[in-house]
C-alpha cells in the first residue's frame, strides 16, 4: 500500500472506533449496513473494476455465505466467526466452479449468463422451504450476546471492512493486479503478451465471490436473520450504483460509495415513497454522463488545487 492508503486505512480505523460513541444505536447498526456494502462492493470492484468481468448475479455469492453460515450454525453449532470463514470458502468454492464455465464467453452474454446464475440460486432457496426457510428466511445465531452486541458486532464488520480494503488495495499495486488490469484493457494483448487469461478470470471472479461470500455471512449473524432479498435484482443495481459513483476499478472508489449510498439512503428514508431511487437514479446518470471515474475522479481533480491552495496560504514546504 502506498503512504497516503496507510494513512488512509488509519484515519478509517480511528473514525471507526470513536463512531459508536457518540452516534445513537440506530446509526449504529446504519454504519454495520455500510460495512456490508463496502465489503461486497469492494468484491465486485475487483471482479468488475480490476479484471473487466461484468458479473451481473455478483449478489448470489453472499447469499450463499450466509446461507451457509447460518444452515451450519443451526444445524451443528458453529460458531459465528468460523461462519464467516465458511461463507467465504462456500461462495469462492461455487465461484471457481461456476467461473470455469462461464468464463469463456465475454461483454452482454457474461452478464447475461452470471444474471440467470444468480435467479437460479434465489429460485432454488425459495423453493427449498424445508431447509432455507423459504421466501421467510430463517433465523441465525449473533456473533455475541447479551445487551451490546450489535456494538460488537459493529466492530466485526469494521474490521472486516478494513481487512477487505487492505487486501483489495495490496492486490490494486501487485503484479497480479498489473493481471487483471491488463485482462480488463485488451484481452488479446494480454494473451499475446504470455497471460494465462482464464486463469486470472478464474482467480478474480473466485476471489471476488469469496469476500461476498464473507460479508453475507457477516450480514446473517449482525442481522440474526437472512432471506432471498438478499440476492435480489434490486440488490444488484444498488450494488452497481455503489461501485459506479465510487470510481470503478479505483480502491477508495467502492468505500465511498457505499457511504453515500448507505448514509443518504437513511437520511431520506420517510420522505418520500420512491425517492431514494430517483435521487439515487439521477445520480447515476449524471455520474455516468459527466464524471465516468466516479466520486474519485472529482477527488482527483479538486485535489491538487486544494493542497495548492494550503501550501501557498501555510508555506508549508512539507505539504508537497
Amino acid at each position: 500500500m502506498k503512504r497516503n492508503e496507510q494513512i488512509a486505512l488509519i484515519v478509517m480505523l480511528a473514525l471507526g472506533l470513536i463512531t459508536p460513541w457518540v452516534v445513537s444505536q440506530a446509526w449504529v447498526t446504519t454504519m454495520s449496513v455500510f460495512f456490508y456494502y463496502a465489503i461486497l462492493a469492494i468484491s465486485w470492484n475487483i471482479v468488475f473494476g480490476y479484471a473487466g468481468l461484468f458479473s451481473y448475479g455478483h449478489v448470489a455469492f453472499p447469499a450463499i455465505g450466509g446461507y451457509a453460515s447460518a444452515l451450519l450454525a443451526e444445524h451443528i453449532g458453529l460458531s459465528p466467526f468460523l461462519g464467516l470463514l465458511v461463507g467465504g470458502l462456500a461462495a469462492g468454492v461455487v465461484g471457481v466452479l461456476i467461473g470455469l464455465i462461464i468464463l469463456r464467453v465475454r461483454g452482454f452474454y457474461l452478464c447475461l449468463v452470471t444474471w440467470a446464475f444468480a435467479a437460479v440460486v434465489i429460485i432454488t432457496i425459495n423453493a427449498e422451504e424445508k431447509i432455507t426457510g423459504g421466501s421467510g428466511g430463517m433465523i441465525t445465531s449473533a456473533f455475541f450476546s447479551g445487551p451490546h452486541s450489535d456494538l460488537y458486532g459493529y466492530f466485526v464488520g469494521l474490521v472486516l471492512m478494513l481487512l477487505t480494503f487492505a487486501v483489495s488495495t495490496t492486490l490494486y499495486h501487485s503484479r497480479w493486479g498489473l493481471y487483471l488490469f491488463s485482462i480488463r484493457d485488451d484481452i488479446d494483448a494480454a494473451e499475446s503478451m504470455g497471460v494465462k487469461t482464464r486463469f486470472w478470470k478464474v482467480f478474480a471472479f473466485t476471489f471476488g465471490s469469496a469476500l461476498a461470500g464473507v460479508a453475507g455471512a457477516f450480514y446473517a449473524h449482525f442481522f440474526n436473520i437472512i432471506d432471498p432479498s438478499i440476492g435480489g435484482l434490486d440488490e444488484m443495481g444498488k450494488l452497481c450504483l455503489i461501485v459506479i459513483i465510487g470510481g470503478v476499478g479505483t480502491v477508495f472508489g467502492p468505500i465511498l460509495g457505499a457511504f453515500f449510498v448507505v448514509i443518504a439512503s437513511e437520511l431520506i428514508r420517510g420522505w418520500v415513497a420512491g425517492l431514494s431511487l430517483f435521487i439515487f437514479s439521477i445520480v447515476m446518470i449524471l455520474t455516468v454522463r459527466f464524471v465516468r471515474g466516479g466520486f474519485m475522479e472529482i477527488i482527483q481533480v479538486f485535489a491538487p488545487h486544494l493542497r495548492d491552495r494550503y501550501i501557498k496560504f501555510t508555506g508549508s514546504p512539507s505539504a508537497r
